[in-house]
């Protein structure tokens, strides 16, 4: 039975082969994730971001309203009610606050920033209404980013060795030091009128797959109606499938540890020797709470050329993820005909957004 795989940042500083936790993490039988622990000094940067988004949650739509940014498909500045995750239902029960973590604005072509408006649209912040918001932002995804770029030193580290020194050294690392368009997510899950039915497994986030890179979880956060922080419920959270058998497992992520998993373009690029991971956030039966959650993107570069790597597992076996529900959008249909990241980005916005 696959397990939680978790390791220490001290191994990754001194350069210690992980290969073998790797594959047990993100090889064909891994849960596709990994926790990471002993990372100094970020429990008060975590607590400063999860209690940012809190508050700007609570603030009145007529606020929020003003850092809605359509143009780019929401995926910069606020979005609720506007990404459809099962079968093309709205998703009424979060609400994202998206950012660019890298710089405020990746480019200055205008013509760009009209064709693809969802990687290039510059970050937008309520620096009148909550300006917390961008500080402790910025700081903790410079945090989570560190530990993205490290793992993608071992991830190459992993597919060289697995495929016998095909896989080049640094090629996965080199491609995701490119990438200037990561992006980060704040989320935060409304609190519910009253108790949900446990059988409501993805009331909050439907089952789904992250389409870029590398993604970097934190424990995430959760208060009362007033504020107040409460003990993390026992009956929700972050729920990911086994590969074997589909079955459902609850991932709780310890206070001192980060997340880490991976994206379907990832797996694309290391041909299936790296898996993805199917995930999604179920409710709580208990009313009136929320939960707070910032997630950082790792991707490449817009211009990227995504193709399979010569080394790569059979092409069926590479876009498939096993266990999926119905209606959640095929990796095959979005990444068949395309020749650069920034149309499997698209692809993507528009299959999650204009369903």
């Amino acid at each position: 039975m696959s397990k939680v795989i978790t390791i220490s940042h001290n191994d990754i500083l001194s350069n210690t082969d992980l290969t073998t936790q790797i594959e047990a993490a993100f090889g064909k039988d891994g849960l596709g994730l990994i926790l990471i622990k002993d990372y100094p000094d970020f429990q008060l940067k975590r607590r400063a971001v999860l209690n940012a988004i809190r508050k700007f949650g609570a603030l009145s739509d007529d606020i929020k309203e003003k850092y809605v940014h359509a143009e780019s498909n929401y995926s910069v500045g606020w979005s609720h009610g506007k990404e459809k995750m099962r079968n093309g239902k709205p998703d009424h029960a979060k609400g994202s606050y998206y950012a660019l973590t890298l710089a405020d604005s990746i480019t200055d072509d205008v013509q760009l920033k009209k064709e693809f408006p969802a990687i290039y649209a510059d970050n937008i912040w309520p620096r009148e209404d909550l300006p917390e918001l961008e500080t402790s932002f910025k700081d903790m995804t410079k945090v989570q980013m560190d530990i993205g770029y490290a793992m993608c030193g071992q991830f190459d580290r992993y597919l060289h060795k697995v495929t016998n020194g095909a896989h080049q050294p640094s090629t996965i690392y080199d491609m995701m030091k490119l990438g200037n368009s990561y992006k980060g997510r704040l989320l935060h899950y409304f609190p519910t009128k009253e108790s949900l039915s446990s059988q409501q497994q993805d009331g909050l986030c439907g089952w789904h797959l992250d389409h870029g890179g590398v993604t970097i979880l934190l424990s995430p956060m959760y208060f009362d109606s007033d504020g107040n922080e409460m003990k993390k419920p026992d009956d929700c959270g972050l729920y990911i499938k086994a590969p074997l058998d589909g079955s459902i497992i609850k991932m709780d992520v310890p206070e001192d540890c980060i997340l880490v998993q991976l994206g379907e373009s990832l797996q694309f690029l290391s041909g299936g020797f790296l898996r993805a991971t199917p995930h999604c956030v179920k409710s709580s039966k208990t009313p009136n709470m929320t939960r707070e959650q910032l997630a950082c993107f790792m991707d490449w570069l817009p211009s990227q050329s995504i193709k399979l790597p010569v080394y790569s597992l059979p092409y069926d076996n590479v876009v498939t993820c096993y266990h999926l529900p119905e209606g959640v959008p095929n990796l095959d249909k979005r990444i068949r005909y395309v020749k650069e990241y920034k149309e499997f980005a698209v692809n993507t916005f528009n299959a999650y957004y204009n369903a």
